[in-house]
């Protein structure tokens, strides 16, 4: 009998065409295969299932292999060795498809299983098992878990609040922080207008600051708040847009810091401000008041001394006469006191009158107006600047200073040397002289107001004090060096562009 098979052996030739493509495919996938019969025989395998489970035999070698022994040998690979071995079992029982099954190995790596059961008309014929190493993404996921966890703490428990709004002002988030600002709970914020709820006392500035934000601005801003209990609160935003993947503005994130008591300490600090510089002005004038009202019973005082000795010349002694002559010269203290404390109240920084000041010609015109002792040199050691400043107040400042200093050389040869160095922000002078020197503890208490060395009637004690307070306005510093009998150094510093 002859038959033609040749359309059977065509479809045999096509049938094993299609299982060696299938077979070639698993072969070749990125993922470990292991298709097993209903006898847990290995039907087929891959080169990464092996290298997955570091086997050194070859796919077709394991072809045949019981798995259900394999199992028991590679289950040490795993954390927990009867957990993988009896999950095997309870899948193979089941017979249902099995995804993303976890399985965490001994060396660090992390597997991913899945199970398909095959069936043939009904009949369970066997099963196939892929694995995947998921290691990277895993831990890349559970870092990134982590860092949103730790972010997402940190906005919740920051004590700025944070909001998030869409384009249309609907709030979106907010923090913990933000709830206790406003005094509302998170479900009353979500899904309303912030405006809304918020209450600005300034809608206009809300709604320029949204629109600006549609354009891709960031800024911050201050803000006045209707509190929920009824409370004026002051806010300082930080507003940003918030952006999609895409890169287009989807809303906006707001930082916002209730800064309520700063803005009270900054009213109260305001109007003690005003209140200093009204006592201050109540205080010089009181000071002409005062000087006006000493001044002209001691002028009397002085007439009446000098009618009386020149109508008693007679008949006074010496000693009367030289009991007068001691009255002026506490009257010519006293008004040198007088004109010491108005100079002291009058200086500072309101009734400065800056302009650029030739410190060589002060310099020259002190030297002409005060009393220098025949054998006293005042001597300018290099050329001196041009500052910018108050010229009345470099004569006071250079002038005290330099009168001091010629007052007190008791030696043959007087030197009293001025001079300057140039920094950065400021000019160092010096005014060196080579008197009688300062004893080291008073070099701290020559600058406080009424205090002078020794019991020297010439000296109030408000010349060094005015010195100071020109120096601070300034903003410079003053100090001095000194060796007794060898004489005194005064340092000071002046700000350049004040």
């Amino acid at each position: 009998m002859i038959e033609d098979i040749s359309k059977e052996l065509e479809a045999e030739e096509q049938l094993k065409a299609s299982e060696n493509r299938l077979s070639t495919l698993i072969l070749n996938l990125q993922t470990g295969v292991l298709l097993e019969d209903e006898h847990r025989k290995i039907a087929l395998t891959n080169q990464l299932f092996c290298d997955l489970f570091q086997i050194s035999a070859s796919p077709e070698e394991l072809i045949g292999a019981d798995c259900a022994i394999s199992a028991e040998q590679s289950k040490e690979y795993f954390k927990d060795p009867e957990a993988f071995v009896n999950r095997i079992a309870e899948v193979l029982g089941n017979q249902k498809m099995v995804v993303g099954d976890e399985l965490e190995m001994l060396d660090g790596r992390i597997l991913e299983r899945d199970y398909i059961p095959i069936f043939n008309n009904g009949r369970y014929t066997g099963h196939l098992w892929t694995y995947q190493d998921v290691t990277l993404r895993r831990n890349y996921k559970r870092t990134l878990e982590a860092q949103r966890e730790k972010y997402s703490s940190i906005i919740a428990n920051m004590n700025l609040g944070l909001i998030e709004v869409d384009n249309d002002d609907v709030v979106q988030m907010v923090n913990h922080s933000f709830c206790q600002m406003s005094g509302y709970s998170e479900k009353k914020l979500l899904g309303q207008k912030a405006v809304d709820i918020i209450k600005p006392l300034d809608n206009k500035i809300v709604h320029e600051k949204n629109q600006k934000r549609l354009k891709g601005h960031s800024d911050s801003y201050e803000v006045k708040i209707a509190h929920k209990n009824g409370e004026l609160r002051h806010w300082l935003i930080s507003g940003a847009p918030r952006y999609n993947e895409s890169g287009a503005v989807v809303g906006s994130i707001g930082i916002h810091l209730d800064i309520t008591e700063q803005k009270h300490l900054q009213l109260q600090k305001e109007q003690l401000l005003k209140e200093l510089e009204s006592s201050n002005r109540g205080l010089q004038e009181y000071a002409h008041i005062v000087s006006h009202d000493l001044k002209s019973p001691l002028r009397s005082i002085s007439a009446l001394a000098s009618w009386v000795k020149e109508d008693y010349h007679e008949i006074l002694d010496i000693n009367g006469q030289n009991q007068l002559q001691m009255m002026q010269e506490k009257i010519e203290g006293m008004d040198k006191l007088i004109d010491g404390i108005l100079n002291y109240s009058s200086i500072n920084s309101q009734n400065l009158e800056n302009e650029m000041v030739d410190l060589n010609s002060v310099i020259h015109e002190i030297r002409e107006i005060i009393f220098i002792p025949e054998h006293v040199n005042v001597v300018i050691m290099n050329t001196l600047p041009v500052l910018n400043s108050d010229r009345t107040k470099m004569h006071q400042l250079f002038q005290n200073l330099i009168s001091n200093a010629v007052m007190h050389i008791p030696k043959k040869e007087g030197l009293v040397k001025v001079s300057s160095e140039e920094s950065n922000t400021h000019w160092q002078f010096s005014i060196e002289d080579n008197g009688i020197g300062i004893p080291k503890e008073y070099h701290e208490k020559i600058f406080k107001i009424f205090q002078s060395i020794g019991e020297g009637e010439r000296s109030t004690g408000i010349g060094l004090s005015i010195v100071k307070k020109i120096v601070d306005l300034y903003e410079g510093d003053i100090w001095l060096e000194s060796e007794e009998n060898k004489g005194t150094t005064f340092y000071f510093t002046l700000k350049k562009n004040l």
